[in-house]
């Protein structure tokens, strides 16, 4: 993550995290320390933290059953739009 940050135009003033980690402090703690910003659960936002996760995933799969990319040059650097994965059925 303190990785990501150096490449924005415009470093963010805090870090809403998610996920299982959001409920460590020292993982929060080691987070905010590593990118020299506060970084605080969602739920401080308004968002529901355990859902955020589950949309995401959500989000992927319908697009990838439908056949439309979610990952792109711009962001992962992969040589066109592509959907992703495989989907199997035991």
């Amino acid at each position: 993550v303190a990785a990501t940050l150096s490449q924005l135009p415009v470093k963010p003033q805090n870090l809403l995290v998610t996920g299982g980690g959001r409920r460590n402090p020292v993982m929060v703690r080691l987070l905010a320390e590593a990118c020299q910003i506060p970084a605080v659960p969602v739920e401080h936002h308004g968002f529901n933290g355990d859902a955020i996760e589950a949309e995401a995933f959500a989000w992927l799969a319908v697009r990838h059953v439908r056949g439309l990319p979610i990952s792109w040059p711009e962001t992962t650097g992969v040589p066109a739009p592509l959907p992703g994965g495989f989907i199997t059925f035991p």
